[in-house]
């Protein structure tokens, strides 16, 4: 999967949690009740205008003339036309001027122009990375939480930051699974602030938190961690460390420890931990 779709993924699961509390507490805006739009926007609209040219004139920069031709008094031909306009505007980066010539003989009733609330103006941007970290930290929404990775840490080491957020989560989390799920969300967004090999070393540090493991009499977990990671895993440079590494693999399965999680954690494609698993059944 591209980063960027987990990432998309990542904000798709959690916008619900997300959102209302950017509404209430970042534009004041005091929410009743919300409905959610299921139905999915066309990314491509094919429209065929009637008429499209660039028009070059010695009076005026050069611009483009749209015509439409209409039989029929249509009640949303505003809309119709904002969306060519749209289109245009995207793709040729010129002035554009929209005509309909109307056929019918009856009288039109159609809509010409957008009352004032009805234009479209902008968007408000948001930048997580200007809110202080604290603002997300300190909620009681896990969700929230995990956008502190993305907030600005002020004069706080970052360190000292990813352990409040996992110990944040910690304290909100149902359970271990559900913990395991937001810590994983977390490493996914730390390569946005090049914070990756920081989060996984603080994972390891909390690993007594995260994971549920007591590291200090874990051996097999600090053979596969320390030497695995620090030496490369991948490598296999020597037979014990791969050992090493098999061992911890296994000691996370019996942990009940998911695919995803172990590889993120160690390093190894998730078709080998699955053979692994399957080794054990066996």
């Amino acid at each position: 999967m591209k980063e960027s779709k987990q990432y998309d993924k990542i904000f798709k699961e959690n916008v619900a949690e997300i959102f209302l509390t950017l509404c209430e507490k970042h534009f004041n805006i005091k929410i009743e009740k919300t409905e959610q739009i299921k139905d999915k926007l066309q990314t491509t609209l094919e429209r065929e205008p009637d008429f499209l040219q660039i028009i070059y004139s010695k009076t005026r920069e050069k611009f483009i003339f749209h015509i439409e031709f209409q039989t029929e008094d249509e009640t949303d031909m505003l809309l119709r036309m904002q969306e060519y306009h749209a289109i245009l505007s995207k793709k040729y980066k010129l002035p554009i001027e929209q005509m309909v010539v109307y056929l019918n003989k009856i009288p039109s009733k159609m809509k010409t122009q957008f009352l004032e609330n009805e234009v479209y103006r902008g968007f408000n941007l948001v930048s997580l990375h200007q809110f202080n970290y604290e603002d997300f930290l300190n909620s009681q929404v896990a969700e929230q939480v995990i956008l502190s990775i993305l907030c600005d840490f002020g004069r706080q080491e970052s360190v000292e930051v990813l352990e409040k957020i996992i110990l944040s989560l910690h304290k909100i989390s149902e359970d271990k699974i559900t913990l395991q799920k937001y810590i994983r969300q977390v490493l996914v967004l730390s390569r946005l602030r090049n914070l990756t090999n920081l989060f996984q070393k603080t994972i390891e540090n909390n690993m007594a938190i995260t994971l549920n493991i007591d590291i200090e009499n874990d051996i097999f977990y600090k053979k596969g961690i320390e030497k695995g990671i620090e030496k490369g895993i991948e490598k296999g440079i020597e037979k014990g460390v791969e050992k090493g590494i098999e061992l911890t693999i296994i000691n996370m399965i019996e942990k009940k420890l998911d695919n995803q999680f172990i590889s993120e954690i160690t390093g190894l494609s998730i078709s080998k931990i699955e053979k692994i698993r399957k080794g054990l059944k066996k």
